[in-house]
């Protein structure tokens, strides 16, 4: 965005820095009445014999009178070669681009004041040091012209230059700068450029620099620089522009930044400056047009007083610290008046408040970028003045309200972003009635419905769309069939029901970017992608009640990487025609469908493929080898007809993070080779017929140990999930699914001994080894598993003791160990005493202890049987006796006069009678409730002499 204003701001002041000089080389040659020297045009002959030139672009250079030659000016009076300009005319591509070598003939140009050799290929040389003969040099430009390795410093000799462009914009560092001392010598010089250069990335960088006085243009982008001098006195006074962007400075910005009385041009961008950005540099640059210090880590209030911005036309805080309250702005704050800005980008930072009612003051306002903001309220009703507006991006805000259909008559408005907030409302055709220059919408993450007329004629033609969340049915938006240029759109989650229109297909002829998943779309899949889409990128219909085969036409989409089919009606097989060419496509999603048939081998040309998700189908066969082969991160079959041997994992590719082949009919046993996946956090193999031994070298997982490294494995797209059993139950991660660890291999026929290899992976959180037939004890060491959340061991044949580190497991909160043949105390601990479920202990005769009523050997002083171990002594027995003894010797007598008394009062006085009753009725509620508790404990009770 900053970089727009700078390609077209440079050239006006380098205009005029030298329009002087440019006077003095613009003669006409059709007047000029002398021929050039001899002995300067022997030596353009030999110059020219040593360059390439592919695209003939000196086929002039023939005859005697060189100063007709293209790229070549004499003086008019003394008929001396004064410029040579060179400079690659086709913006520097390499058709146009000369090359091989300078010869040394060109030192014969004493008389050259203008030296041009820009944007060529002159890779396979140094800057040769024969060029500081020219000591007339005025003007020298070598940027990017391919030249490798060092500077030479003899440049000094060029005391009269003005302009020294040496930048490179090749991909590599191509020019050093051996010793920066040299650089001081040129005391007439106005403009320096040493852009993507070496040898400046010392403290010392700026020492020789400060010591040219008449310098008015200062670029240093991309050099390393990581330090900003604190100079007490820097001599910058005529300095109009400065670019240190894209380099490495982590130091605060040093006072002397205050001084640049004369600066036009301020680019500090894409560094590492910190601390409270100083305001007095604004105050003290009247002149400032251009100010761009985005993308470090500055703090302060910038925005408090906008009178510093006057004479301002870019203005880039973005990517920073800045904060305040944008409402705290004063309304006399324009005290310039109109304002100059055209860019307001300050996205990315800690603003808050509500955004004034202002905005009218900025007529020339082009670009105003506030998203990624705690910018709350309305939007204010004077951004529908801004009518050379072309961008307004508000997105990822707290903004709320309704949006105002005066924003219909931006007609210059080319980027609606408003994406992410809290925006309410109904948006109709008068918001869009005068934007006939709209290309981008972006309204996804509100709560806005969007209500227009079928018959509905949008004004613009548009390129990007994304409504995601917003409510646009039932019915299909009948006005995308208007529009022919689209190469993005995002109608997900936005509640139509309806067939897919016959049309659709035609208007995405062209589509990059393609989601409509989670609305109930109906038809056959091909109303979608019937046609070729050569540009396809992404593309997610998951979700939909489409049917119909997966068209052949996706594999001639040579650039998609995202295809997400999966929960919907499709059926047939999978395609066999994917190609070498579609190296870029990284998912497939095709789960949660009706297809059946065998996976491919054409699948396996797929090289780059990250992410594979089959499951809930109904194919069947052999895995193919070759996709092991793959790298492969994502890999879900479950819940499928597929048959034969787990695959070799690990063999070939090492890759694998997430394997999930559970509800197959898998056999044999668990290969070896499963255990080179040191970067493996979720394996399930559930639900197969797998036998043999659990494999002892699963601690190989190293993923899962307590000191690795955790790292996400790149980002899922939206939609990406699995169905893991843990706790009891069946549940879909999909986000946290990248901070999941897991092993379930429960319901097979697998044997033999848990190993204790297994407690290494302290990371595991789940871990199902349930419906098996293992023998032998639950390994010791259990506890080191201190992340587990989830551990079922039931249905085997484990025996012994619980371990008492089981009791260590702070985070453990579901743990099945019933139908084992398990004995002893039950471990007590401040976690396992909040797992109160009998069940969990059920079908374990020899198991005593709290939770269960079966109390251990020699606990029985401690554990009488009454219900939640409330216990009595015999000497408080005897006292309760002692008491119902005498109370019920007197009851008779007793009951009998009280009674007729009670009841002679009743009669007589109506309200104690009244208050009697009610105060009955309550007594009899709390003795039903007791009821139902004790009811309640022998229930829990008899469930547990079922267990037994």
């Amino acid at each position: 965005m900053a970089s727009y204003f700078y390609i077209s701001f440079v050239p006006l002041l380098l205009c005029a820095l030298f329009v002087i000089q440019a006077s003095e080389f613009s003669q006409s040659k059709v007047s000029t009445n002398v021929s050039c020297i001899g002995v300067e045009r022997e030596a353009l002959v030999k110059f020219k014999q040593e360059l390439t030139d592919p695209s003939k672009r000196l086929w002039s250079w023939i005859g005697k009178d060189c100063c007709k030659w293209q790229g070549v000016t004499c003086n008019e009076k003394t008929g001396h070669v004064s410029k040579l300009d060179l400079r690659n005319p086709c913006d520097g591509l390499e058709r146009c681009s000369l090359g091989g070598k300078i010869h040394i003939a060109a030192n014969k140009l004493k008389h050259l004041k203008y030296l041009d050799l820009s944007f060529n290929n002159f890779s396979t040389q140094k800057i040769p040091e024969s060029l500081a003969s020219l000591k007339r040099l005025e003007y020298l430009n070598l940027s990017n012209g391919g030249f490798y390795g060092d500077i030479p410093h003899q440049l000094s000799n060029l005391s009269n230059l003005q302009y020294l462009d040496l930048s490179s914009g090749w991909p590599v560092h191509s020019l050093n700068i051996e010793n920066p001392q040299w650089l001081s010598t040129f005391s007439n010089l106005k403009y320096l450029d040493l852009s993507n250069t070496y040898g400046l990335d010392t403290k010392e960088w700026l020492s020789p620099i400060n010591m040219l006085s008449s310098l008015e243009f200062l670029i240093l982008s991309e050099c390393g620089l990581e330090d900003v001098p604190a100079f007490q006195h820097v001599n910058f006074t005529s300095l109009r522009f400065l670019d240190l962007s894209y380099n490495s400075m982590n130091s605060s910005i040093p006072p002397w930044f205050q001084n640049f009385s004369k600066l036009e041009h301020l680019d500090l961008s894409n560094n590492d400056l910190q601390g409270i950005f100083p305001v007095a540099i604004l105050e003290n640059s009247p002149w400032l047009r251009f100010f761009d210090v985005s993308g470090n880590k500055l703090e302060g209030e910038l925005l408090k007083n906008l009178s510093i911005f006057c004479n301002v036309q870019v203005l880039s805080l973005c990517y920073n610290k800045f904060s305040g309250r944008i409402s705290d702005i004063k309304g006399d704050a324009l005290i310039c008046g109109q304002s100059n800005l055209k860019t307001i980008d300050v996205s990315n930072n800690n603003f808050n408040g509500h955004l004034p009612n202002q905005f009218g003051n900025f007529k020339d306002l082009e670009i105003l970028d506030l998203s990624w903001n705690s910018i709350s309220g309305p939007i204010p009703t004077s951004v529908g003045q801004l009518l050379s507006l072309r961008m307004l991006q508000l997105s990822s805000n707290k903004l709320s309200g309704n949006i105002l259909e005066s924003i219909g008559q931006l007609s210059n408005l080319e980027v609606m972003d408003i994406g992410d907030n809290q925006l309410d409302g109904v948006v109709n055709e008068l918001h869009f009635s005068s934007l006939t220059s709209l290309t981008s919408l972006y309204f996804w993450g509100n709560e806005l419905v969007i209500n227009v007329s079928a018959s509905w004629v949008p004004p613009f033609q548009i390129q990007e769309i994304f409504m995601s969340s917003c409510k646009m049915g039932p019915k299909f938006p009948n006005w995308l069939r208007t529009q022919r240029a689209l190469l993005a759109l995002d109608m997900s989650n936005v509640s139509i029901s309806d067939e897919v229109p016959y049309w659709l297909s035609d208007v995405l002829s062209d589509i990059e970017e393609l989601n409509l998943s989670g609305n109930m779309l109906r038809g056959n899949i091909s109303r979608i992608i019937g046609k070729k889409m050569p540009l396809l990128t992404q593309m997610s219909l998951s979700r939909n009640n489409l049917s119909g085969g997966i068209p052949n036409s996706l594999c001639m989409s040579d650039f998609l990487s995202i295809l997400d089919l999966s929960k919907n009606q499709l059926s047939g097989e999978l395609p066999r025609c994917w190609r070498k060419s579609q190296a870029d496509l990284l998912w497939i999603l095709l789960g949660d469908n009706k297809l059946n048939g065998q996976i491919p081998n054409s699948l396996c040309y797929l090289e780059r493929l990250k992410l594979l998700s089959l499951r809930e189908n109904g194919l069947n066969g052999v895995i193919p080898k070759c996709l092991l082969k793959l790298n492969l991160g994502f890999f879900d079959l479950s819940d499928n007809q597929f048959t034969g041997r787990i695959p070799q994992f690990g063999r070939h590719s090492q890759s694998f993070r997430i394997i999930n082949l559970e509800k197959n009919y898998f056999t044999g046993d668990i290969p070896l080779e499963l255990c080179h996946l040191p970067n493996l956090q979720h394996l399930s193999l559930a639900h197969n017929n797998l036998f043999g031994g659990i494999p002892r070298c699963f601690n190989n997982f190293l993923h899962m140990w307590s000191n690795s490294t955790f790292y996400r494995y790149g980002r899922f797209v939206s939609g990406v999930s699995i169905i893991v059993h843990i706790k009891g139950r069946s549940l879909e991660f999909t986000k946290t699914l990248l901070y999941l660890f897991s092993i379930d291999l429960s319901s097979n026929a697998l044997d033999g001994q848990i190993p204790e290899e297994l407690t290494r992976l302290a990371r595991l959180q789940n871990l199902n080894l349930s419906q098996n037939k293992l023998i032998g004890k639950i390994p010791s060491d259990i506890g080191k598993l201190r992340d587990l959340e989830s551990l079922d061991l039931s249905n085997n044949k484990l025996s012994g003791e619980i371990p008492p580190s089981i009791s260590n497991l702070d985070f453990l909160s579901y743990l099945n160990l019933s139908y084992n043949n398990l004995s002893g105390p039950i471990p007590l601990s401040n976690q396992l005493s909040t797992l109160e479920d009998q069940s969990i202990y059920c079908g374990n005769n020899g198991l005593c202890g709290a939770p269960l009523l079966k109390v251990c050997p020699g606990d029985e002083h401690n554990h009488m049987d009454r219900p939640y171990g409330h216990n009595t002594s015999e000497d408080e027995s005897s006292e309760g006796n002692f008491v119902l003894n005498w109370f019920y010797s007197g009851l008779g007598w007793g009951f009998a006069m009280a009674l007729m008394g009670f009841c002679g009062i009743l009669h007589i006085n109506q309200s104690w009678r009244i208050s009697y009753f009610q105060r009955v009725d309550r007594i009899i509620q709390k003795f039903l409730l007791s009821r139902m508790i004790t009811m309640l404990w022998f229930k829990r009770a008899f469930q547990f002499q079922l267990c037994n």
